[in-house]
């Protein structure tokens, strides 16, 4: 097992890595833009290829038991990604399911991550309240609106800001994966708000810029961490 996540890999599976960060680029950009042929297909197809290569990216290039985590947390993503525009009863629910199995996820990789007490920054502490305010906030602003949805929503709400905090108390790059799951509660949060309280400001753009580079900087953040020495003392993905 240490071998296989040990050694390097070779030029041609680097390679194959950076282009699948260059897809799910451009699948991202043609997913918001509407640059895909009509029919039924197109749309969730777009969509799952932006998440869908970052997921590729990680199952080419992994090497440890982060990775595989992430790889599961990503491929739950994508499951969520398409549900969300699927035209079938109860797709918004079977779409917040698969994100919620995500942030599960993501909340068991940032714990097996986590910071040693003594090291946590009052920093992070502030962030991490914050998260927990902004939570708040939304549950009772969208309390009245929820109907049935409420307890789905509240658990929903409830993991997302536990992930969230568990990023920021983890030793993965707080300006890559910090950042990247602020991201994330801005974009659930714009969801949220054009769903259940007809706020439809930054749709879809905002809403998919801020997901989309939420699943960027946490995956780059998990890949770029390694404790392992490097060959020439830089970073690598590999």
């Amino acid at each position: 097992m240490t071998q296989l996540f040990g050694r390097r890999k070779r030029p041609i599976v680097e390679g194959i890595g950076q282009l699948m960060l260059f897809l799910s680029a451009v699948a991202s950009v043609v997913y918001v833009g509407g640059w895909y042929p009509e029919g039924l297909l197109w749309q969730p197809l777009a969509k799952a290829g932006a998440v869908g290569f970052l997921a590729l990216f990680v199952i080419i290039t992994a090497q440890t038991s982060n990775h595989m985590l992430l790889i599961l947390a990503l491929l739950a993503s994508v499951v969520g990604d398409v549900m969300l525009v699927l035209p079938a009863e109860n797709s918004f629910l079977h779409g917040l399911s698969a994100f919620f199995a995500a942030h599960v996820v993501y909340i068991f990789l940032f714990m097996k991550n986590r910071m040693h007490s003594a090291d946590i920054t009052s920093a992070r502490t502030r962030i991490s309240a914050l998260y927990w305010a902004l939570g708040g906030v939304a549950a009772f602003l969208l309390y009245p609106t929820l109907g049935d949805m409420l307890i789905p929503v509240f658990a929903y709400i409830l993991v997302l800001t536990l992930m969230a905090t568990m990023a920021m108390f983890s030793r993965f790059p707080p300006r890559l994966v910090g950042f990247g799951v602020t991201l994330f509660l801005i974009s659930d949060g714009l969801l949220g708000a054009g769903k259940f309280l007809n706020f439809t400001y930054g749709e879809p753009y905002a809403v998919w810029g801020t997901y989309y580079f939420a699943q960027l900087f946490i995956t780059l953040g998990v890949m770029i961490y390694d404790e392992r020495p490097t060959h020439f003392g830089g970073y690598r993905f590999d």
